[in-house]
């Protein structure tokens, strides 16, 4: 009976904190439309320049090889029917380099002149030398490379067609999974949700030191209310402001053309575990704070924390430390979130099932219960001792 009433206590103090509220509610449903804006605006395609030497310095008809080989980069498409590379002629081989250099562009490819003759002559004579290409890479962009790799794997493909020489390996490419093809917005939609999860760490902390600030946690102390039902009320509110928050996240990412492959169900379990684990990080948060106006200052440290180190916004190298039952047992691993993120991108892009994610979800129940035992013992020595 006394954990209805500090239940009823609790949903309404957050009602009447609105601004912690709607901050809560908005922040990730805002983010998702930014990275679906951001993405969907980005080039998918690959910047490449092409000087193309051999044109300037043959006729039309015998610069016929290269005019092909800008004809190939062109044409070519990802399984998604979307073209790989975005081709510009460079006019100028110095403003080319500042383009890469600048990431302005991916890639510069350098036809020199003789290319479409030596491609000829090599269908002839195919021990002679063959004609060369020459790229002008930034060894800092990824992307760069990336681009490189491909323009060069088209051009070996046309140049073994035009010389009527076959290619010295065949290379199958085989999906692992025979899932449909999931753009790089669907991939950042499971951290996006775990984002949602995340600002529960604010409302649910502030659920606890608003008590203290106040000076009713002495009150509720006297009035024998239990810890545990204190916090029992604190975590069904947050359970339910954390489903409240995914649900308005997920239906602006299903707004945008998200669809969902694995169940609802069990991405719901996933979510519910992940903000109880959430919660028990905001128990112990709260144990070293007396002020809303340290949390909202202070607490940042630990949401940042949870949004940088568990894949949500940037995807961070694995670093095993451990293998338990053939899974690996990585170092970001201590941070629940990093499991939920894991565990939804499964459920949701990979179409696995609950039975899929039991390691995962077994790691979050751990977690969540030894930030909870942490935070009970410190927040019961902080705020609970009475005189």
């Amino acid at each position: 009976m006394r954990m209805l009433a500090c239940l009823r206590k609790t949903l309404v103090e957050n009602v009447r904190d609105w601004k912690i509220l709607i901050l809560t509610l908005s922040f990730a449903p805002f983010f998702v439309y930014l990275m679906y804006g951001y993405l969907h605006t980005a080039p998918a395609s690959y910047t490449l320049l092409v000087l193309n030497d051999d044109r300037a310095a043959s006729p039309p008809r015998d610069a016929a090889g290269a005019d092909g080989l800008i004809a190939a980069w062109t044409r070519a498409g990802g399984d998604d029917g979307r073209p790989v590379f975005a081709v510009r002629a460079a006019g100028d081989r110095q403003a080319a380099e500042r383009m890469v250099r600048t990431r302005e562009a991916d890639l510069l490819v350098v036809i020199p002149a003789g290319f479409s003759a030596r491609l000829a002559d090599l269908r002839a004579q195919p021990a002679g030398p063959p004609p060369r290409l020459t790229n002008h890479y930034n060894a800092a962009n990824p992307r760069s490379m990336m681009a490189m790799a491909m323009s060069d794997y088209v051009a070996f493909l046309y140049a073994s067609a035009a010389a009527s020489m076959p290619s010295p390996l065949a290379v199958d490419a085989r999906a692992v999974d025979p899932l449909p093809n999931r753009s790089d917005f669907d991939l950042y939609v499971p951290a996006l949700l775990v984002l949602a999860v995340i600002m529960v760490l604010f409302t649910a902390a502030a659920s606890l030191i608003r008590e203290v600030d106040k000076g009713t946690m002495i009150r509720l102390t006297l009035s024998r209310v239990a810890t545990w039902e204190l916090l029992a009320a604190v975590t069904i509110t947050q359970v339910l402001i954390g489903a409240a928050t995914v649900l308005l996240a997920y239906a602006a990412a299903a707004s945008v053309g998200y669809r969902a492959l694995g169940s609802p169900g069990a991405a719901l379990a996933v979510t519910t575990l992940a903000t109880v684990s959430v919660v028990a990080i905001g128990v112990l948060v709260s144990a070293f704070m007396r002020t809303v106006f340290e949390l909202l200052t202070v607490g940042c440290f630990p949401f940042f924390i949870l949004m940088f180190f568990s894949d949500v916004m940037i995807p961070l190298p694995r670093i095993p430390v451990l293998s338990v039952a053939g899974n690996a047992v990585n170092l970001s691993d201590v941070l629940p979130t990093s499991l939920a993120v894991r565990a939804l991108n499964r459920v949701l892009n990979d179409g696995a099932g609950l039975g899929d994610v039991c390691f995962e979800m077994t790691g979050m129940a751990l977690l969540a219960a030894a930030y909870f035992s942490a935070g009970i013992l410190l927040f019961r020595r902080r705020h609970l001792r009475t005189n």
